[in-house]
């Protein structure tokens, strides 16, 4: 991806799908938000926008203690 691809995605001109995962399988983020929080799932989407951007093909993954291992993926 390029410099003026990756500024425009950052300042909201082209947007990237956003895809959850707990535990392996697909969830939405309305049902993480009540696991975890808003705050911290923002928090934790954009850590892993910055790991994506410096590394696509990295997994982008956080344990979330009891709830489970949460990835992030993007599209």
């Amino acid at each position: 991806m390029c410099t003026t691809e990756r500024e425009n995605t950052e300042n909201g001109g082209n947007t990237m799908k956003t895809k959850f995962y707990l535990d392996g399988k697909k969830t939405t983020k309305k049902a993480l938000v009540e696991i975890i929080g808003k705050e911290r799932l923002d928090r934790m989407v954009g850590e892993a926008k910055e790991g994506f951007f410096a590394d696509p093909l990295e997994q982008q993954s956080f344990y979330l203690g009891s709830a489970g291992m949460l990835t992030i993926e993007f599209a």
